[in-house]
């Protein structure tokens, strides 16, 4: 029991490598600055995950962004070290256009948790397919709130080998993910989101509470008269 919690925990780590975008994910727009960057937590009653992103993305057009993250486990020595790319796209729907819709998918790598005492090395790899869905409530450019809303399906694969390179175990899993955030975007390009993951169909484990913060940075205009 105390194995197939630690490789779900780790499964859910990879998996939920904060997925950054636009208005779709609650989040400020690409529509005024290209380049955005973000800090992020998420918070479980048996693991914590902190993480950082980097991406550029085209109004209502192409996204993506790279991550990286650390998870640590309660009663648990040792950590997971998290590496994540994604890439959408947000296209606007409606008879108003103020529904954004991204389809999107990812692929994380993970390290860890090892144990060095037992010459244990653990290491993972995660894919998720999915649809995020958003709105801007208000139209004041000082404050936007952006409620938002998305369902992954999202695959895990967990291995652990010996200081020979022998596989001790190996599991994988397959189970969907929802997740529900209220962004707060101030002046265009400062982002707050708290949000909750909820995975669908995985034993042993809960939702996750998360907050990210994103500033959005880069002139649009100077990057058309560089093309």
């Amino acid at each position: 029991m105390r194995r197939s919690l630690v490789v779900s925990l780790a499964l859910l780590a990879i998996v939920r490598s904060p997925a950054v975008a636009q208005t779709c994910m609650g989040l400020a727009s690409f529509s005024t600055a290209p380049m955005q960057v973000t800090a992020n937590g998420q918070f479980g009653d048996l693991a914590n995950t902190f993480g950082a992103t980097v991406g550029y993305g085209i109004p209502s057009s192409v996204y993506g962004n790279l991550g990286v993250s650390t998870t640590s486990y309660d009663g648990i020595d040792g950590s997971t070290l998290g590496l994540g790319a994604q890439v959408g796209y947000q296209m606007a729907v409606g008879k108003a256009r103020q529904v954004q819709v991204c389809p999107n998918a990812s692929v994380g790598i993970g390290k860890g948790p090892n144990d060095d005492a037992a010459g244990v090395d653990q290491s993972s790899r995660s894919a998720t397919v999915g649809l995020n869905v958003g709105t801007v409530l208000g139209a004041s450019p000082r404050m936007k709130i952006i409620p938002t809303a998305g369902l992954s399906y999202a695959y895990g694969k967990s291995k652990a080998e010996d200081d020979a390179g022998a596989t001790l175990f190996e599991f994988s899993d397959s189970y969907g993910l929802a997740q529900l955030g209220v962004g707060i975007v101030l002046n265009q390009n400062i982002s707050l989101r708290p949000s909750v993951d909820i995975p669908l169909g995985l034993e042993g484990s809960d939702p996750t509470f998360g907050l990210t913060l994103g500033y959005n940075f880069g002139s649009r205009t100077a990057a058309h008269r560089r093309r």
